[in-house]
């Protein structure tokens, strides 16, 4: 179904750009939507006002060559701003690969790399400017793009304007002024996931309240399948997700020293698999030599923060993990779409403790951020709904028949795996034990062994009871007394919860 004629290929200058310059045959609908409005605005014949366009489409649905391609056709440079430094350096290289080329444009640079950058940008010979939200505040960097005359101007991954610019990257929020500096003819804004307030949010931040044209593509990865899995032990829970299922793999977790932590876990317990870490913090170095490894490797291990993934474009990852909730189902759904770029099959599981008090408890921020976050808590505390529908519902689709989740294939585990354990033997022997003995007793190695509870976890390694205790006390399910005469001892929880 993707032939076309060879007369048609041959007149449109798009298709050869895209066959030759790119090796790609074919051009999706959405695609040459995008790619249409930013030849017309370089048409010669074209007197309107400046175009505005929001593109959503799924991970690896080619947004990219929505730009890469134009910025071959159109008279004036594209600049294209980027979140991540990694991000920005690994389209670097696929533009060379291309033989793009490109100027970069962000902090720390030398002398000399700013000179080279700023001269082929000066004489044309640049097509795209790389660059960040920061540099463009930069007014010497500003002004000289100004001179420049940017055609295009592009926000990847603009989710990030919500996602971030109310919170530690508010220079995401001044890139609204910065596009009234450079007066480019056309503004395109892509991401792959956006629910209609951050969708409000990013467009009134770019465009102001100036009209723009919505290109949305299905947000939908029919080939991932979701999966939840609760457990009192999160290490537990990696644990048998990473000996079980396939690699390669990227593990998500919220913090640059968590990263560091889980990566050194699992190499220690897998001694035979590979095992590397990722965040922010690295050496820019360190990060080049992790990306070619990880991009390169058929069954490496990656954890990572959010500073890996967005638009990474390694394709055969088959598994992504969660270890810490994401703020939002967006950032959930673009980091799960890392998962399954070559478009076969996939999972993403996310991990999460039981249902503790915070499910009964009435939130009282009403901020967009606490709306987001509560919504993805819905996400991963039911296990009722189909959760590609909760997905997608939540970013204003809805409709679309189920490809595959643990809900709908009735394969949900049922009760957080411990919780049970922890919860019987806190009602079976209220007040008998100290955490440290009740560690002993679950695990078999001491206690009355024909009391009921004794072993139920004797598959658990220690630090995987001393975990899930800790965290039955913190839900609430297990409390520890603190007076006389059963101080310390462990007795269920006075108030009655569900799981």
């Amino acid at each position: 179904m993707y032939a076309k004629n060879e007369n048609e290929s041959a007149s449109d200058p798009v298709s050869v750009a895209a066959l030759e310059r790119f090796g790609i045959p074919y051009l999706f609908p959405y695609q040459r939507l995008v790619i249409a409005a930013v030849l017309d605005a370089a048409s010669a014949e074209y007197e309107g006002d400046t175009i505005r366009q929001m593109v959503i489409l799924p991970t690896g649905a080619g947004k990219s060559l929505c730009f890469q391609l134009p910025s071959l056709l159109c008279p004036g440079p594209t600049l294209i701003v980027y979140p991540l430094l990694g991000l920005m350096a690994d389209q670097e290289r696929r533009m060379k690969e291309q033989n793009i080329a490109c100027s970069v444009l962000r902090g720390g640079m030398s002398d000399a790399e700013r000179t080279d950058a700023l001269d082929g940008i000066r004489n044309g010979g640049t097509r795209m400017i790389i660059t960040n939200p920061e540099t463009l505040l930069v007014p010497c960097i500003q002004a000289f793009l100004i001179d420049a005359g940017i055609f295009h101007f592009v926000i990847d991954e603009a989710h990030c304007v919500a996602e971030w610019g109310d919170s530690f990257r508010p220079a995401y929020l001044e890139l609204g002024a910065v596009i009234s500096a450079l007066k480019p003819r056309i503004i395109t804004a892509f991401t792959a996931t956006a629910s209609p307030p951050v969708l409000e949010r990013v467009t009134q931040c770019l465009f102001e309240k100036e009209p723009y044209n919505l290109i949305s593509g299905n947000p939908d990865r029919p080939n991932i399948y979701y999966e939840v899995q609760r457990s009192a032990s999160l290490k537990h829970a990696l644990r048998d997700v990473f000996a079980r299922k396939d690699k390669p793999m990227i593990v998500f977790a919220s913090s640059r020293p968590g990263v560091q932590m889980l990566a050194e876990d699992l190499k220690r317990n897998f001694p035979e698999s590979d095992v590397r870490f990722y965040h922010a913090g690295l050496e820019r170095e360190e990060k080049k030599i992790i990306e070619a490894w990880f991009m390169a490797s058929a069954d490496g291990i990656l954890c990572a923060t959010c500073a890996y993934g967005m638009g990474m474009d390694k394709p055969n990852i088959r598994t992504v993990v969660h270890y810490s909730l994401p703020a939002s189902v967006e950032a959930y759904l673009q980091e799960a779409g890392r998962a399954g770029r070559d478009g076969q099959a996939s999972t993403a599981i996310l991990l999460a403790l039981p249902a503790g008090r915070e499910r009964e408890v009435q939130m009282q921020e009403h901020s967009i951020g606490e709306m987001r976050k509560r919504i993805f808590r819905g996400y991963a505390l039911q296990d009722e709904k189909c959760r590609r529908s909760l997905l997608l519902e939540a970013l204003g689709s809805a409709g679309l028949p189920c490809a595959g989740c643990d809900v709908c294939d009735s394969s949900v585990c049922g009760d957080p795996s411990g919780h049970r354990e922890f919860l019987d033997t806190a009602h079976w022997h209220p007040r008998r034990f100290t955490p440290e003995k009740a560690l002993k007793f679950l695990h078999g190695k001491q206690g009355l062994i024909m009391a009921p509870g004794f072993g139920s976890l004797a598959s658990w390694r220690q630090d995987e009871i001393e975990e899930g205790l800790k965290n039955e006390i913190l839900l609430g399910y297990v409390r520890q007394r603190k007076k006389a005469p059963w101080k310390n001892s462990l007795e269920p929880s006075v108030k009655k919860t569900s799981i």
